[in-house]
C-alpha cells in the first residue's frame, strides 16, 4: 500500500513539474530560456582581488628595483593592466612574466612607462578625472557600469570591462571631453560576438582637445 502511494505522489509531482515546465516555456518566448549574464560576480571579485594581491607581492619581491618603482595592477574579468613607472627597460617584462604565472589571469596589458618623473605630481590631477568619468559613466543609460571600470594615469584612460561594441563607442562618446583626457584606450571583452574576444584600441587626442572616438 505505501508503496502504491509512493509511486502514485511521484506520478503527480512528475505532472506537477511538466506542466510547470511547458507553462514556462509558453511564457519565456520561442528564445532560450537562460541567457548568458556577464555580470561580475562575488567570486570573480574576490579572483580578481587575489590576482591583484599576489601580483602586487611577487612583483615586488621579483627585483629590488622594484621598490623605487609606482606599478599598480588592476585585474578586471582576470584581464590585467599594468600601469604607473618603473626606472628601467627590462623591468617591464619582469613585471609580465611575474603577473602571467599567477593563476586565473586571462589576459595582460603592460602600459608602464620607463621614466623617473614624480608621479605622485600628477595624482591629484588623475583623481579628478577618475571622478568626472565616474559621474558620466554610474548613471549614464546603456551603460553598464557593474561590468566597467575606468583607470586613469597620467591622462591616459583605461575602459576595462565585458561590454559590447556599442556601449564601449558610448562610454567613450561621454567623456572624450573631459579636460586632461590625453588618450583613451578600451580594453574590453566585447560580448556582441559569438565567442568573447578581448582586443585593446587606442584614441589619441592632440594636446587641449576633446578625444575622439576610434572606429
Amino acid at each position: 500500500m505505501n508503496r502504491f502511494i509512493s509511486t502514485a505522489c511521484l506520478l503527480i509531482a512528475g505532472l506537477s513539474l511538466s506542466a510547470c515546465t511547458s507553462l514556462l516555456a509558453t511564457a519565456s518566448g520561442p528564445g532560450p530560456a537562460i541567457r548568458p549574464t556577464y555580470d561580475r560576480t562575488l567570486s570573480q571579485s574576490v579572483a580578481d582581488l587575489e590576482i591583484e594581491n599576489s601580483a602586487n607581492i611577487d612583483i615586488y619581491k621579483a627585483d629590488s628595483r622594484f621598490r623605487d618603482a609606482n606599478v599598480h595592477v588592476v585585474s578586471f574579468f582576470g584581464t590585467v593592466l599594468l600601469y604607473g613607472q618603473v626606472p628601467a627597460q627590462d623591468l617591464k617584462p619582469t613585471a609580465e612574466r611575474v603577473v602571467n604565472q599567477i593563476s586565473g589571469v586571462t589576459h595582460i596589458y603592460d602600459q608602464l612607462k620607463v621614466t623617473g618623473s614624480d608621479y605622485y605630481l600628477a595624482r591629484a590631477s588623475n583623481e579628478v578625472i577618475a571622478a568626472r568619468i565616474r559621474s558620466r559613466l554610474m548613471f549614464a543609460d546603456g551603460i553598464p557600469y557593474a561590468r566597467m571600470k575606468a583607470v586613469v594615469d597620467d591622462g591616459d584612460v583605461y575602459i576595462m570591462g565585458k561590454i559590447s561594441h556599442s556601449e564601449a563607442d558610448h562610454a567613450v562618446d561621454l567623456i572624450k571631453d573631459i579636460g586632461g583626457i590625453h588618450k583613451i584606450i578600451k580594453i574590453v571583452d566585447y560580448v556582441d560576438d559569438k565567442t568573447t574576444t578581448t582586443t585593446a584600441t587606442t584614441t589619441s587626442a592632440p594636446p587641449h582637445t576633446p578625444a575622439a572616438a576610434h572606429p
